[in-house]
């Protein structure tokens, strides 16, 4: 598995679903839009759920790559957790 980011924020997203912060840095890996993941809590649970990986433009701020966990509230994914690519 690889870490894909350590839960800083998350925010709800109408039409989207979560968004976890921080965004990965530019370029990362060539990826797959849409890859399997497992969020692990800082109790040691753990959640598999599916991430999307959107590039987006912010003002100000420029293109950043999103993670988004469609299905997922920001109860299910709590600040510390950490997301692990499978």
């Amino acid at each position: 598995m690889e870490l894909l980011l350590s839960v800083e924020d998350r925010f709800m997203l109408t039409g989207r679903g979560l968004v976890l912060a921080p965004d990965l840095p530019l370029p990362h890996d060539k990826h797959n839009p849409v890859c399997a993941v497992i969020v692990e809590r800082s109790d040691g649970t753990r959640l598999p759920a599916k991430a999307q990986l959107r590039l987006d433009h912010f003002r100000p701020g420029g293109y950043k790559l999103i993670v988004y966990l469609a299905g997922l509230d920001k109860a299910d994914v709590p600040v510390g957790s950490k997301v692990w690519k499978v």
